[in-house]
């Protein structure tokens, strides 16, 4: 029976109708979250949360992080646009906005200390393992590995689904960093590989979109983007422009050593006759 909320005040109706249309952000706001955003007090989204049949705020908020969780996967999200009948040049310029739009979110949510915390511990550890499997994970994982090798040989890169995954993850011990690096529902492999380390006492980051992503009960560390919704490929944007922040602090760090190493770099490519 659908709920009719038109005898309500308008503040609430206001709060019930965002519910309604915004159930991903329900999932990953507090109450007082909500409040500041739809400049309502703490007491209208209680009531609000009544109105549509529930105890309180924190049920309807649990309720909508199950839904969440169990949401479609990306490729499903792709394909359902795919069938939307949208002319090109608004695909594309939507798809460029909502990059921005991601983009600008996550700069104004991150915490640079967490950034800067990350880095270190990945600078400080004698190994640092990066786990990405799905395709857009796999591409960030790949350049945050890649860039940061040449600065610290102890970084590895795990981007393939094989058996050897655990047989690394086996040598890793207290001291060392396992990044895991998965968006929406979290892939089940990476968050296993989270929690086996953690409980070896081995320091886990979780690089993600979602709030409520089960990466993050195993992770120590989390940098988290904005949510980007039905633009799924938007998360691997402002999650490379994490990784970049993170190659950029770690050559800080560096100071003089990450200018010798680059300088070397530069030689190899120059005696190898790289650029044209």
């Amino acid at each position: 029976m659908k709920l009719d909320i038109s005898s309500f005040p308008k503040k609430r109706q206001r709060v019930i109708k965002h519910i309604i249309d915004n159930p991903d952000d329900v999932a990953i706001s507090t109450s007082g979250d909500l409040a500041k955003k739809l400049d309502v007090n703490a007491a209208t989204i209680v009531r609000a949360s009544k109105d549509l049949g529930y105890k309180g705020y924190n049920e309807l908020r649990k309720d909508k992080q199950q839904r969440f969780k169990q949401k479609q996967s990306p490729y499903d999200i792709v394909l359902n646009a795919l069938e939307e009948k949208v002319e090109d040049s608004d695909i594309i310029k939507k798809s460029l906005l909502k990059d921005i739009e991601v983009l600008n979110e996550t700069a104004a949510k991150i915490k640079i200390e967490a950034i800067e915390k990350v880095t270190s511990l990945i600078y400080n550890s004698k190994r640092t393992y990066i786990i990405g499997f799905e395709s857009t994970s796999r591409s960030i994982a790949g350049f945050l590995g890649g860039e940061l090798r040449t600065y610290h040989p102890g970084v590895l890169e795990i981007m393939n689904i094989n058996i050897f995954l655990f047989d690394y993850l086996r040598h890793c011990k207290p001291g060392d960093v396992v990044i895991g690096i998965s968006f929406g529902q979290g892939m089940r492999l990476t968050v296993d590989a989270l929690k086996k380390v953690q409980a070896k006492g081995v320091t886990t980051v979780a690089i993600t979109d979602s709030e409520v992503s089960p990466l993050l009960e195993f992770a120590n560390h989390k940098l988290i983007t904005a949510v980007c919704g039905e633009y799924v490929y938007s998360s691997s944007v402002s999650a490379f422009s994490i990784a970049n922040a993170i190659i950029h602090q770690f050559i800080k760090m560096g100071g003089e050593k990450s200018a010798a190493h680059l300088r070397e770099l530069q030689q190899q490519m120059d005696d190898l006759n790289v650029w044209y």
